[in-house]
């Protein structure tokens, strides 16, 4: 098959619409949420306004949950989410307004962490879900590092390279001209350069049901974030390849499908 009608890569709004509809059909953000609150919950050492940075902060689908949550306890703290997908940032903006939340100060940055202009240090830097997308990893952690206050936590979840992120890489590397980075790899250079850090997984899994409904726009936006690919633009060949690869991996619920989806949450101190 030919890579041009087999590979097409997500436009932002394509990515932005498709990656809600993955959020929305797995258990994971939950999960994912509630170990990022209790990070938060359990920092303490910082004296003025706690200070937040997100990077591949997106629309917001997990960070204004996470916001809304720690606003809860009444502390005045700063938040910052960085994303080059203006269409994300734009969709972030809009949700937290509707928040009207008076002890959080938000600022948005469209841009990527190459170029990220923040000198500040923050209690905690979080990343979930986004290491892959950057061209050296390596030197992308190094900046957040010494973007680190005192006793500041870096916080990354970050997927293993199981069945489900294996479908993700047969297309996603066709996209990019760099390494991607799973779980493994990052663990590897986290105990290669000395760097403290703790890891955890948590287990969630995603519901793959309306893949398998032909013409079912849910299961096409769920479709083409598994797979990192504008599916639409692929051939009927490569659509039941998928299809075939997904079904292996999946397992029956009652009268659902679902994939096994799990992440690991590294912490850096």
């Amino acid at each position: 098959m030919q890579e041009s009608h087999s590979c097409r890569q997500l436009s932002d709004k394509r990515f932005d619409v498709t990656h809600e509809t993955f959020e929305r059909s797995s258990t994971q953000q939950r999960l994912v949420l509630r170990a990022l609150e209790e990070l938060i919950g359990s920092h303490s050492d910082s004296s003025g306004p706690l200070r937040i940075l997100s990077v591949g902060c997106g629309s917001g689908i997990l960070d204004n949950q996470l916001i809304s949550s720690i606003a809860l306890s009444s502390r005045c703290f700063n938040y910052t989410g960085v994303d080059p997908n203006p269409v994300a940032c734009q969709r972030f903006r809009e949700s937290f307004d509707k928040l009207a939340l008076k002890n959080v100060e938000l600022k948005l940055k469209v841009q990527g962490i190459e170029s990220l202009d923040i000198n500040e240090p923050f209690d905690i830097i979080q990343l979930t879900h986004a290491l892959y997308y950057f061209k050296d990893p390596a030197d992308t952690l190094e900046k957040l590092r010494k973007l680190l206050a005192p006793n500041g936590k870096l916080v990354m979840v970050h997927a293993p390279n199981e069945s489900l992120n294996q479908l993700s890489e047969c297309f996603w590397s066709h996209h990019v001209d760099h390494d991607i980075w799973f779980s493994k790899r990052l663990e590897e250079h986290l105990v290669r350069e000395n760097i403290d850090f703790t890891r955890h997984r948590i287990h969630g899994e995603v519901d793959v049901t309306q893949c398998f409904e032909s013409g079912c726009d849910h299961g096409e936006k769920l479709l083409d974030f598994i797979t990192q690919n504008d599916c639409r633009e692929s051939g009927v060949e490569v659509l039941e390849r998928c299809l075939y690869f997904l079904k292996k991996i999946s397992h029956v619920d009652g009268s659902s499908l679902k994939v096994e989806h799990p992440a690991d949450v590294f912490v850096v101190t």
